[in-house]
């Protein structure tokens, strides 16, 4: 009799205690969310910033191998002595065996029918891919679905300075310890868009294709190579003022130029020369963002 006197005392929830642990549980929900989120942004800002530096570091590598000099914006080595066909690509291009992509480099710089750019284009890198770029599937641009992105582009004011930008082989005359205002005070690296899906395919400023970003491509033909500012755009040429155009931050696919340099986190990752990586967010100050990436401007760099 007693135990069946305490199984009747026995009773479930009542509906006001059940809503009283739902509402609980999804204020918990509610708070937790955005530290997750939070959390997952963060880890993925810090992947871009190691990519960045990744690559800076391979930069200072090859500049130890080759005399400080630095990888040239037009990459050129002859593979048929007779024929002169020659292996050409970007810097990054040039890296491939200091970040450790030397089977790319040696497949594709030698006697081929696709030597060079022309067939590594088509082959994502895992340390160009940011994985918050939604331009891209897996460092293939959504543009034409085959070309192999970068969400890095290298600093054309010091890998192409004095027009080496256009001059196929020819190394920047900057070396690692003589660009003028110092390693720590000069831009390497910027992060980018991998394609410009919203944007119209023939640049109006340029007049050329400029609407991905290609890890590959040597700078010369001002399309899809992994650089910024554009050619026409740096120092001595017709669209060259001075003042650089202030990155886009926290951009999405749609709005993403291929004139601007732009980053989809809330912040941005830049490489410094020195292979420190420095974050900035939409209040740069347009003097200092112009001073970092002009090399040789002179004057005393303000508070970023």
């Amino acid at each position: 009799m007693e135990r069946n006197a305490t199984s009747r005392a026995r009773r479930g929830f009542t509906l006001i205690e059940l809503l009283v642990v739902i509402g609980i549980i999804s204020v918990l929900i509610a708070l937790l969310l955005p530290a997750v989120q939070a959390a997952r942004e963060a880890a993925r800002v810090a992947q871009c910033a190691n990519n960045a530096r990744q690559l800076m570091l391979a930069t200072h590598n090859f500049a130890t191998s080759f005399d400080a000099q630095l990888p040239a914006a037009n990459f050129l080595e002859i593979v048929n002595q007779q024929t002169g066909l020659a292996a050409e690509g970007s810097a990054f291009y040039a890296l491939l065996p200091y970040y450790e992509q030397s089977a790319i480099y040696n497949t594709y710089t030698q006697n081929t029918t696709t030597p060079g750019y022309l067939g590594s284009q088509f082959i994502p890198i895992s340390i160009h891919i940011c994985p918050d770029d939604t331009t891209s599937n897996n460092g293939i641009a959504f543009l034409g679905g085959q070309v192999a992105t970068s969400n890095y582009c290298m600093n054309l004011e010091v890998f192409g300075a004095s027009g080496t930008f256009n001059i196929k082989g020819k190394p920047s005359p900057y070396r690692i310890g003589t660009i003028p205002d110092g390693t720590s005070q000069t831009i390497g690296l910027f992060e980018t868009a991998g394609s410009y899906p919203g944007y119209p395919t023939l640049d109006p400023q340029s007049g050329t294709f400029e609407n991905i970003m290609a890890w590959s491509y040597p700078a010369y033909p001002n399309t899809y190579g992994p650089y910024w500012p554009n050619p026409d755009e740096l120092i001595g040429q017709r669209n060259y003022t001075g003042v650089y155009p202030l990155p886009q931050i926290g951009v999405t696919a749609l709005q993403a130029n291929p004139n601007l340099c732009q980053s989809f986190h809330s912040i941005m990752n830049l490489a410094m020369m020195d292979g420190s990586v420095r974050k900035i967010t939409r209040s740069i100050n347009q003097a200092v963002w112009s001073q970092a990436i002009n090399p040789s401007d002179g004057g005393p760099m303000g508070q970023w």
